[in-house]
């Protein structure tokens, strides 16, 4: 491979590193926890994503936990919690 589109490659995966590192999570009770558990396998920008629902979030979750995340039952409820009242979809008007 060329050494130009080497640089070019390295450029933007630095890129996307620091684009990636500048996201964060909303400053509230659980987001420890959050971080702790949640980004061991996925970036922030994969937990922000898609705003989700109280009942999606839990469902999420518990997926989470079915596919390896030990929580206990209290860093369970934080991490719903956090993310139910921070990353959940904005409510419409007039409902």
């Amino acid at each position: 491979m060329p050494r130009v589109q080497l640089l070019l490659i390295a450029a933007a995966t630095l890129a996307a590193a620091a684009a990636a590192q500048t996201l964060s999570l909303p400053e509230a009770p659980g987001k420890q926890q959050v971080e702790a558990h949640c980004t061991r396998c996925h970036g922030v920008e994969v937990i922000t994503a898609q705003p989700r629902s109280p009942d999606e979030w839990m469902e999420v979750v518990s997926i989470m936990v079915g596919n390896g995340v030990k929580l206990t039952d209290q860093e369970y409820d934080e991490v719903v919690t956090y993310l139910s009242n921070n990353l959940a979809p904005p409510e419409t008007s007039g409902n």
